[in-house]
C-alpha cells in the first residue's frame, strides 16, 4: 500500500509514517524538497498546475490537483501519475475522464483530511459525489486509493482504515492488486 501526503517537517513525518510500514508519497514543489524527501526514503511527486515548467520534471511523477473540469483535463493532457481531488462539493468526474485517466494509467486519489475538514452538509455532498466517481472507476477500470492526503504528519491514517473508506464508496479491490508499479 502507499499513501500520499502533503509536504510537511520530513523528521516527524519520518518518526510517524514508520508506524504503518508503507510507501509514502511526498507532494513537492522543488528540487531542493525532492532530493530531502529522497534522502529520508519517501517517494517525490511534484503538485503541479497550468503554471508549472512541465519540461523541467519530463521524468518525473506528477500529481495534479482537481476540483475542476479544467484541471481535471490538465491531469489527462500531461499523462499525470495522479488525479487528486477530482471533485468537491460540486462533481467534475464523468465517464469520459474515467477512460482517459485509465488510457494514461493515471492513478484518482481521494484525500481524505479535505474529506475532515468539511461540515456536515459538504461532507455528504463529498460522499455522494465521490460514490459517483467510484462507480466510473469501476466502469472503466481506472486506478483508485484514499489517501491521507495530510498536511500534519499527525493526521496520517492506517492503511486498513483508508481502505475500508475506498470499499464503502464501493471500489472494487480485484482492480488494484498492488500500486507498487507507480513508485
Amino acid at each position: 500500500m502507499i499513501d500520499i501526503v502533503y509536504k510537511q517537517p520530513i523528521k516527524e513525518l519520518l518518526q510517524v509514517s514508520s508506524y504503518f510500514k508503507e510507501k509514502t508519497i511526498v507532494l513537492v514543489d522543488d528540487e531542493k524538497e525532492e532530493l530531502l524527501a529522497k534522502k529520508k526514503g519517501f517517494f517525490p511527486c511534484y503538485l503541479v498546475n497550468e503554471k508549472t515548467d512541465l519540461n523541467k520534471i519530463s521524468k518525473k511523477r506528477k500529481a495534479v490537483y482537481g476540483c475542476s473540469v479544467k484541471n481535471n483535463e490538465f491531469a489527462v493532457k500531461i499523462k499525470a501519475d495522479f488525479l487528486l481531488q477530482p471533485s468537491n462539493e460540486k462533481q467534475f468526474f464523468d465517464l469520459g475522464l474515467a477512460k482517459k485517466l485509465f488510457d494514461n494509467n493515471t492513478i484518482v486519489v481521494l484525500m481524505f483530511e479535505e474529506l475532515l475538514n468539511k461540515n456536515s452538509f459538504e461532507r455528504h455532498l463529498y460522499w455522494k459525489n465521490y460514490i459517483e466517481v467510484v462507480r466510473y472507476c469501476n466502469k472503466k477500470n481506472t486506478k483508485f486509493f484514499v489517501a491521507s492526503g495530510c498536511k500534519d504528519c499527525f493526521n496520517l491514517k492506517h492503511p486498513k482504515i483508508r481502505g475500508c473508506i475506498a470499499e464503502i464508496l464501493g471500489f472494487n479491490k480485484e482492480i488494484v492488486k498492488n500500486f507498487d508499479d507507480v513508485l
